[in-house]
This record gives C-alpha cells, sequence and structure tokens, in this order.
C-alpha cells in the first residue's frame, strides 16, 4: 500500500510556475544519454500513467546533468514540479517524500520490465532526491547464447543410424531396440521373492507417505487469496467480486477519508462548502471577518488534518483485502484529492458530504444523496429523490437515537473504472454503513440482484439505517435499495 499526496494545486497565498512540458522541451541536454534514459523511464508505462511522476524525475534528472543539486531539495521539488507557494511546510505537506517513495518503486518496476535490457541505470537513494546513473553490469545483459543446431543434428544422426540399420532376422532378438534394463530393476530381480514383496510394499508405503507431504505443503504454500476463493461461500465470492473490481493491476485504487477539519469550520461559520470551492482552496479565504478574534482561528482549523477513527479503520481494513493491490492503491486524504486522480482510476469515498466534498460529483447520478442545510429550518439528512409507497423522502434528523448511511456503487467519472460511496449522516452513520460492507451475508442479496452476467454488478445504492448509541452504530438493517442503470 502506498500512501501518497495531491497533485498540484493553487493556494490562496498564490502560486508558482511549475516545471513541465516547456522545461521538458527545452531542458538542453537532449543527446545526453542520461536524459534520453530520463525520459524512456517518464514514458514508459511503469511512471508515464503519472504526469506529476515524470515531472518529478525529469527536473531533478535536469538539474543533475546540469550540475545544480543545490536546487534538488524538497522545498524547490514541492514548489517547482507540484505547484506549492513559497516557502510552504514541508513538515505539514509531506506530497513531495509520498510521490518520491512512489518513483522509487516505479523506477525498479521499469528496469524488471521494458527496461530490461538498459546498459545505463537510475536510482534515486533514500534520504535525498539526487539521482545517481551507473552502468549495468556486463554479467546481468549478457546470457550464453542457446544453440538450436546441436540438438537436430545429434537428432539427424539418431534418425540416420536408426533408418540403416537392417531388419532384424526372424527368430534372433534384436537388443539394439529393446530398452536398457535399469539399476533398480536389476535390483530386484536378484532378490528372493519374499523380500521382493517387502521391499516393494515398504516402497508403496513410502510414496504415499511423499505424496500425502506434498500436499500438506502444497496446502500451506498456496496463496492466502487463492485458497480463500478455493473455500468460499457463494456469498463471499460475491463480495470478493465487488472488491475485485475496485481493485486491479490496470489503474490505481485511491481510498479517501473525510476531512472532519472541514466540518468543524462549516459548523462554526454556518455555511457549506462547495466542491470547486474546496478544490481550489478559497473556502479558506472567504470567511467574512468582523473584527472578531477568532476568525483566524477558524481558517486554521480548516487547514488541520482531521479525520475519525471509523475512517482510518476502514481504510485499514480494506487495504488489508486480498483483492486489494498495494503497488496501485493509495490513500489519499480528501483535501489532497485531485480531478486528474480520478479520470482513470477507481475511488473509495469515506464520510458524509460535508466531510469529504467529492462526493458531490456522483450525487446527480445517484437516486439518493445528502440534502444538508444550515440551521433548523429545514430537515437535513439523506434525500430519497423518488421514494416509493411507505418510504420517506428524507431520513436523518431530528431523530437522535438513529442514525443513517448508505453504500453506493457507481461508474467513474470516465466510465472506465468504479466509485464506491460509504457515507453517513455522522459517524455512527458511515460506522454502520462500513458494517455492512464489509459483512458478505448482509451483502449477498443485494450483489445478487445486481450481478451482470458477464461477471461485474450494476450500479446500485443500499440505505442502511441502524441504531445511535453514544455515538455508535447498532446493528445496521436496509431500509432500501436501488439497482440501476439510473
Amino acid at each position: 500500500m502506498s500512501i501518497s499526496e495531491s497533485s498540484p494545486r493553487n493556494t490562496a497565498s498564490g502560486t508558482s510556475p511549475r516545471w513541465g512540458m516547456s522545461q521538458r522541451a527545452s531542458s538542453g541536454c537532449i543527446d545526453d544519454p542520461r536524459w534520453q534514459l530520463a525520459l524512456r523511464i517518464a514514458t514508459s508505462s511503469s511512471v508515464g500513467r503519472s504526469r506529476l511522476m515524470g515531472d518529478f524525475l525529469l527536473y531533478v534528472v535536469d538539474r543533475q546533468i546540469h550540475d545544480r543539486n543545490d536546487e534538488i531539495t524538497e522545498q524547490q521539488i514541492g514548489v517547482l514540479v507540484f505547484g506549492r507557494s513559497e516557502g510552504y511546510d514541508t513538515n505539514e505537506d509531506n506530497i513531495v517524500r509520498s510521490y518520491a517513495r512512489n518513483l522509487r518503486k516505479r523506477i525498479e518496476e521499469y528496469f524488471e520490465s521494458e527496461g530490461i535490457q538498459e546498459k545505463l541505470l537510475l536510482e534515486i537513494p533514500r534520504g535525498g532526491y539526487i539521482p545517481i546513473f551507473s552502468q549495468k553490469p556486463a554479467t546481468d545483459s549478457t546470457l550464453p547464447a542457446v544453440s538450436s543446431v546441436e540438438p537436430n543434428n545429434h537428432l539427424q544422426k539418431v534418425a540416420t543410424s536408426a533408418s540403416e540399420d537392417p531388419q532384424p532376422n526372424e527368430g534372433v532378438s534384436n537388443s539394439r531396440f529393446q530398452p536398457e534394463q535399469g539399476a533398480w530393476s536389476k535390483f530386484l530381480s536378484n532378490l528372493p521373492t519374499t523380500l521382493k514383496r517387502r521391499v516393494q510394499s515398504n516402497l508403496r508405503i513410502l510414496i504415499f507417505c511423499a505424496g500425502l507431504l506434498l500436499g500438506i505443503i502444497s496446502t500451506l504454500l498456496i496463496p492466502r487469496a487463492s485458497f480463500k476463493r478455493i473455500v468460499a461461500s457463494p456469498a463471499e465470492t460475491a463480495s470478493n467480486t465487488l472488491f475485485s473490481q475496485l481493485f486491479n493491476k490496470r489503474s490505481n485504487t485511491y481510498i479517501v477519508p473525510s476531512d472532519d477539519g472541514l466540518v468543524i469550520m462549516q459548523r462554526l461559520t454556518e455555511r457549506p462548502v462547495p466542491l470547486a470551492s474546496y478544490v481550489d482552496g478559497s473556502y479558506r479565504t472567504k470567511i467574512v471577518t468582523a473584527g472578531n478574534p477568532t476568525d483566524a482561528e477558524i481558517v486554521k482549523l480548516g487547514g488541520r488534518r482531521y479525520t475519525s477513527m471509523v475512517d482510518l479503520e476502514l481504510a485499514s481494513r480494506l487495504a488489508q483485502l486480498s483483492e486489494a493491490v498495494p503497488e496501485h492503491m493509495f490513500i489519499r486524504y480528501a483535501r489532497d484529492l485531485r480531478m486528474e486522480d480520478l479520470r482513470n482510476g477507481n475511488a473509495i469515498f469515506i464520510g458524509s458530504i460535508e466531510a469529504n466534498p467529492w462526493i458531490e460529483l456522483f450525487q446527480s447520478q445517484l437516486p439518493i444523496g445528502f440534502s444538508i442545510h444550515p440551521g433548523n429550518d429545514k430537515a437535513s439528512g439523506i434525500l430519497n429523490k423518488h421514494p416509493r409507497p411507505g418510504e420517506a423522502t428524507i431520513y436523518g434528523t431530528p431523530v437522535q437515537d438513529h442514525t443513517y448511511g448508505f453504500i453506493a456503487y457507481a461508474p467513474s467519472l470516465n466510465a472506465t473504472g468504479h466509485v464506491l460511496i460509504i457515507a453517513g449522516l455522522n459517524t455512527a452513520g458511515t460506522e454502520a454503513a462500513a458494517t455492512f460492507l464489509l459483512n458478505p451475508t448482509l451483502m449477498a442479496p443485494t450483489l445478487e440482484h445486481a450481478r451482470l452476467g458477464k461477471g461485474g454488478f450494476k450500479p446500485f445504492v443500499i440505505l442502511i439505517g441502524a441504531g445511535n448509541v453514544a455515538s455508535n452504530a447498532a446493528t445496521p438493517q436496509v431500509v432500501l435499495e436501488r439497482i440501476g442503470p439510473f
């Protein structure tokens, strides 16, 4: 599993010009073998999926080639590659360290796959960002040639020899074409009959024990995921199939916990934060000040990184699923996620729309969603857009001893991946939805209803209700279910 930070962003204090495509083209070291190697890595399948990762690599290589290692610092990379403001706090924002960890892994992948024939090697040692180049040892790339002529000649000689041999005369044995008797057969033939039977009996027992031992070893060595699929119940198989849609080796999966500092800030300012304002950071600069000394503290609060233990526990359990692919899985704080991450990847959003404004992107295509209103003049909760007989329109306040959450499975922005939303009115609501999701028996009916013939699932939404006892969810139950297309 990888924990990484954000893409380039705008900040309230302004932005710095990014080191990107224009600098790539005018680097001035196009003919340098080191630069050519860096370009091949940056556009490879290992690194090329992330433009920022490629820019990171090319920036440090460019500075190293031009003997400007003093500019290869975390601060400079953050400003020039990731668009952070001058003097940003690297202790609070660790985007460079996060990307560096992943870049090192991707470089190793490149040299193990499509770059296996490279004569020049590149690495970025831990503890710094200055790239090091070295020549690949000849023994790594030079393998002995395998001749196919000699075996063919040998076969040809055997065939020729066989065709030239005279046919055996009748009544005369032709030992040339008889299989040679093995040493073990000779040994048995020379034993007395009783002893021979005893040896053969013991040999059968020995072979049986060896087979039994091999079976036990094979069972122990079978990967847990494979063994799990072999012994899984139908409900577990359906749940495994769902998570295999969200985790795969073809695309990245972003697990996005809630921004609880944002929730506290909204409660104090009594105004919701739309996604556009959240992404560009302007929500922290638009607080109307009236000489109140607490306003500055409210702005700081909006910049703090808080999330709930429920979200962290769920993220941890998702990361431990046998279907998870660690090298393609990222836990991304909601404030650091960018639209670029969602275009070609899968995403799992945790929390309410107040704590995770990214849910706003998908509300329009879902039959239920959040309806949040500041103050008490209008009920807030989960909106049932098309209520059926016996169903309510709003599930939420003013019920105090009950909570609601929902699970939504839908296509990603460009329909090449999938999005899973585990949301709740509060922490207890999110906990109820998470508990329901991770219980294959509870999920089985909905997954059966949403199953596609080719193995995937239709979009679906499940509204979950649960008792709310001291901010903890009791046993979750289905309130309503919707199966797509919506």
